[in-house]
């Protein structure tokens, strides 16, 4: 609840307007006028005169952001904001990629919620973290800053970041989200995007301008195409060649009565058939592998690598698991040095989301796993 600011009144002094009607307009309007406050209320922040938080304070609430067992983790982020600007150089120290995950998390939150420029810097920083809960905490937090230095770091984690948060919250599609909600709170993006529109327009124009020129001189080449012109245009002499007669004549070669019509096939690309072991032929889809990955011999990460597969290497889709999570493939003809799958026919699964889409539908195949080895039993020792 806010309180209204009035300024005392001195009793004695004389009216601005007057006792004339008109001066008893101006006096009510310069009461009323003094009864509204010069600036919108803000919330208090003390300095460190005026009961401002300390130092130890605040290395308090930093340190509880990572807590969970600090008593005053759950309140950290909102007593930060609380104290606003002064506690963003504290923040900013928070934003360490030396700290655990979770401070650099919440400090992000506090920051974006702050909304101070000094953590703009910082924070494009994080975007470059490991963990995937920081890089999407950092990027809601620019967002709120509205910052247009983190355009083009937003612009690369968007194309390029394919990490999810603990939740399931797609990095890249956060940072097209900020990248869009800035773009049109700010001018700067605006005046991009109407420089991006006369760039387009200009080279129209040119293509345009250049396409006129081509179609000129064709249409004057062919005008002069064929017309005889009196001492420039030299008209070739042609002579017949002779034919000498033979002796003995050949009868011309037979010509062949069937003519071999090329055949377009399908390529067909082994994949792995039912529970029962078959082997069906399909079309073989290719794709292209996102990021470095391991090739496991099984759908899931619970067993080991058999392979390892590079950035832009080629692959071949031969199966896919029953919930659509894990895809069989082989490597294609384009690949990396190291790139690899060991195993006895050259396949092996591989997450869905390190690679591109197959563009058609796949075969479902889910694998046994092998049974255990029996144990050899160690041989008697001889007498």
């Amino acid at each position: 609840m806010t309180t209204e600011r009035h300024e005392p009144v001195d009793p004695n002094q004389t009216p601005v307007g007057g006792a004339t009607p008109a001066g008893q307009v101006l006096d009510g309007l310069q009461r009323l006028t003094r009864r509204l406050p010069v600036t919108a209320p803000r919330r208090a922040r003390p300095s460190r005169a005026r009961g401002a938080p300390a130092r130890e304070q605040l290395t308090a609430l930093i340190d509880a952001l990572g807590d969970t067992a600090h008593p005053l983790h759950a309140s950290a982020v909102d007593e930060l904001v609380a104290i606003g600007p002064p506690a963003v150089p504290a923040l900013c120290e928070a934003l360490n990629p030396n700290r655990p995950w979770l401070t650099i998390y919440r400090a992000a939150e506090a920051a974006g919620r702050i909304g101070d420029g000094r953590a703009a810097g910082p924070l494009i920083q994080a975007l470059n973290h490991p963990n995937s809960n920081v890089r999407w905490s950092a990027v809601r937090a620019l967002t709120q800053i509205g910052d247009v230095r983190a355009l083009f770091e937003l612009r690369r984690v968007a194309q390029h970041d394919q990490g999810r948060t603990s939740w399931g919250e797609p990095v890249a599609g956060a940072a097209q989200s900020a990248l869009a909600e800035i773009g049109r709170r700010s001018v700067w993006g605006q005046s991009l995007e109407l420089i991006k529109t006369a760039f387009t327009c200009v080279f129209m124009i040119l293509a345009l301008i250049l396409a006129f020129s081509v179609m000129s001189r064709l249409r004057d080449e062919l005008d002069r195409f064929g017309r005889v012109i009196p001492g420039q245009t030299q008209i070739p002499q042609f002579v017949l060649p002779t034919v000498e007669a033979t002796a003995r004549s050949e009868p011309p070669a037979a010509l062949p009565t069937t003519v071999a019509r090329p055949t377009t096939e399908p390529v067909l690309a082994p994949t792995g058939g039912s529970a029962t072991g078959g082997i069906a032929a399909t079309i073989a889809f290719t794709g292209t592998v996102r990021q470095d990955a391991n090739i496991r011999p099984f759908p899931g990460t619970d067993n080991q690598p058999i392979g390892r597969v590079s950035l832009d290497d080629e692959i071949v889709f031969v199966a896919r698991s029953a919930n659509g999570q894990w895809y069989l493939v082989r490597l294609g003809e384009r690949r990396a040095p190291g790139s690899a799958i060991n195993s006895p026919d050259g396949t092996g699964w591989i997450n869905q989301a390190l690679v591109s889409a197959p563009p058609g539908d796949l075969p479902v195949q889910e694998p046994t796993a092998p049974a255990a080895p029996t144990p050899t039993p160690a041989p008697s020792p001889t007498p």
